[in-house]
């Protein structure tokens, strides 16, 4: 067997391994990517509905309702219980008054 045929194959399977990676290394990061910018996409809304929340309301349990309405999760948010879930944070209430804000 020649030389140039065993430096071709290993130049070959060299330059399979390589390109494998890129490719692998460029699709993780256009994922990972999309999840980062869909997490501070949440991270944002969740900022604005509390600004709403504390600017426009008296922090009862009713008003804080009526600023939600427009929130995409709105229709699974459960009004009845002492916790309100939004993306990333929880509204906290004690008797119908917002008492604090935590994060999930």
């Amino acid at each position: 067997m020649n030389n140039w045929k065993i430096a071709f194959g290993i130049c070959l399977t060299l330059l399979l391994f390589v390109s494998v990676f890129g490719v692998y290394s460029i699709i993780d990061q256009g994922v990972t990517l999309t999840y980062l910018r869909d997490n501070f996409t949440k991270t944002e809304n969740d900022l604005n509905n509390l600004s709403k929340i504390i600017n426009d309301t008296d922090l009862s349990k009713a008003e804080i309702k009526k600023v939600l309405r427009d929130h995409y999760l709105f229709e699974y948010m459960d009004f009845t219980s002492d916790t309100i879930s939004l993306d990333k944070v929880s509204l906290i209430f004690k008797d119908d008054k917002l008492l604090k804000v935590s994060k999930q």
